[in-house]
């Protein structure tokens, strides 16, 4: 009788190893999920990345443009004022030439300026769009960060009374049967005990001896399958 016991209390026992296990593979997940989860942000931030940087060097062009507006102006000031102190009309007039062709280069440079400015506000709203959607995908992201860190702290939660749970319940087996069943389980990953079913190991469907059977039926001792070493128990 003390054998059943024992079978009964290591089915109950693999019952709750079994759920701890499957915990204790979500609990290895999940920092797996949460670098997957931020990596999700890097295609949007290397996308507001390149959109400021494309805002920036527009910028830059308008500055440079700017800069040599001002020159030619100064230019222009300092010819005018040399016609303005000369006696001579040949001079008078070559300054003039020179002045005309500064202030083509002005005009030229002004409109160049106007496209530059375009280009700047299609450059800004190019950003804003790039910003928008960093900023949609850190809430979606921000969620599933939050929602992993609780599901964490469920899970652990719950493996802490499993663990209680299965301290309670193999405290009773024998502890030769717990060892057993500890060895075959840890190396099987899967199950250490399961039924015998039409004379098929549950847990390698191979065939079971005749040996094996009559073991089972005697139940004085645990009885496992010569294929798999697994622990039979009979079903009724």
């Amino acid at each position: 009788m003390h054998m059943l016991q024992d079978i009964t209390k290591l089915i109950q026992l693999q019952e709750r190893d079994q759920r701890i296990r499957a915990l204790q593979k979500d609990l290895k997940d999940i920092p797996t999920m949460q670098t997957r989860a931020k990596m999700q942000l890097a295609g949007d931030q290397a996308a507001v990345d390149a959109a400021n940087l494309a805002m920036k060097e527009v910028e830059v062009k308008i500055k440079n443009i700017q800069l040599d507006v001002q020159t030619r102006q100064t230019s222009i000031k300092r010819l005018h004022d040399q016609q303005f102190e000369t006696r001579k009309n040949d001079e008078f007039a070559a300054l003039g030439h020179e002045i005309k062709r500064y202030e083509a280069d002005v005009t030229k440079l002004e409109d160049g300026e106007l496209e530059q400015m375009e280009a700047l506000e299609t450059a800004k709203a190019k950003l804003k769009e790039a910003q928008a959607k960093l900023a949609a995908t850190q809430v979606r992201v921000n969620e599933e960060l939050k929602n992993l860190e609780e599901r964490g702290v469920g899970v652990k939660n719950r493996l802490e009374d499993l663990n209680a749970e299965r301290a309670k319940l193999a405290e009773p087996i024998d502890p030769d049967s717990l060892d057993l069943y500890t060895r075959i389980f840890i190396k099987k990953g899967d199950a250490a005990i399961v039924p015998m079913e039409n004379a098929m190991c549950g847990g390698c469907h191979m065939k079971v001896v005749v040996g094996v059977i009559q073991s089972l039926k005697q139940s004085e001792k645990l009885t496992q399958c010569e294929a798999c070493g697994r622990i039979l128990y009979l079903v009724e």
